[in-house]
């Protein structure tokens, strides 16, 4: 788990974090979001250990930095570099000796699909090559965490599904990955838990399945309900709302959906007609951005 607790950080006079706290558990998929300035950038080169906090602690539950990934937002690729010899030369500086960084390598640009392309200068790769090699550095030490910093950006579709597949193959392995990102359709894919940054404080942070479900809300409507149904069913899920012909559920009374359903039609309950309606990633961020 790493674990940020009261963080403040100045640049100039600047206040770039504000006392700001938050724990991502192991295993996690954590997005953060938050406006231009935010701070989440700052967020994860603290993390990182590339600049030190004004005030506060950072835990990263003893994990040295050689086993932490990081994919930057804007990273300078040399261009006469070919790709296998740009990742066999960081494989080395990150301690790999000669064959076991050529091994590892050549399996994370099969990995990647780059296995054709190891002679490539890098100053010839298009966005989504560049991308796939710099996600490719990063998991050159098989770290046990790994941050990426806007990592769709500037990517076609095609290019965001391929992250988003390797985030996930991330998650399966038991990997930690932190994110930062505006692309909100790509966080409510792959994040499991999300935490949104407003001038430098933190105003949402939590499961992102929690976040949503009090929005959620399911209403069936029925024919005429007997006399004895509104008793079984408030007896059944106490916070559902009942009215003449329509029955609401809201929030945790969610989970009660196919309980619910199962009695009415055992009684002999008409169910003309069940709807859905969920709050959107987009709307709670609003909501906490003030935007």
């Amino acid at each position: 788990m790493i674990r940020v607790q009261d963080i403040v950080k100045r640049y100039d006079g600047t206040l770039a974090l504000d006392r700001l706290s938050l724990e991502v558990p192991q295993g996690a998929v954590y997005g953060l979001l938050g406006p231009n300035g935010a701070g989440k950038s700052t967020l994860l080169h603290l993390i990182m250990g590339f600049i030190l906090p004004t005030s506060g602690e950072i835990d990263r539950a003893g994990l040295a930095t050689a086993r932490i990934g990081f994919l930057p937002e804007d990273t300078f690729y040399p261009p006469r570099f070919a790709i296998g010899e740009y990742l066999i030369t960081l494989g080395r500086l990150a301690g790999l000796g000669r064959k076991e960084a050529e091994q590892v390598v050549a399996r994370l640009l099969a990995q990647f699909g780059l296995e054709g392309e190891t002679s490539r200068k890098l100053g010839t790769c298009s966005r989504g090559m560049l991308q796939r090699t710099g996600l490719a550095q990063a998991l050159l030490g098989d770290p046990s965490l790994v941050i990426l910093d806007e990592p769709t950006l500037g990517l076609d579709p095609g290019g965001q599904r391929f992250i988003r597949e390797q985030i996930r193959a991330l998650h399966h392995a038991g990997k930690t990955v932190l994110l930062s990102s505006h692309q909100l359709e790509q966080v409510l894919r792959v994040c499991t838990h999300v935490a949104v940054l407003n001038r430098g404080r933190l105003v949402r942070s939590g499961p992102l399945d929690e976040m949503l479900a009090p929005r959620r809300q399911v209403t069936i409507s029925t024919g005429a309900l007997p006399p004895s149904m509104a008793p079984a069913l408030t007896a059944l899920c106490p916070s559902i709302t009942i009215t003449e012909r329509q029955l609401a559920l809201t929030g945790d009374a969610v989970v009660c959906k196919g309980k619910v359903l199962r009695m009415l039609l055992d009684a002999g309950v008409d169910v003309q007609h069940l709807s859905e309606q969920h709050a959107t990633l987009e709307e709670i961020y609003l909501e906490a951005t003030g935007g």
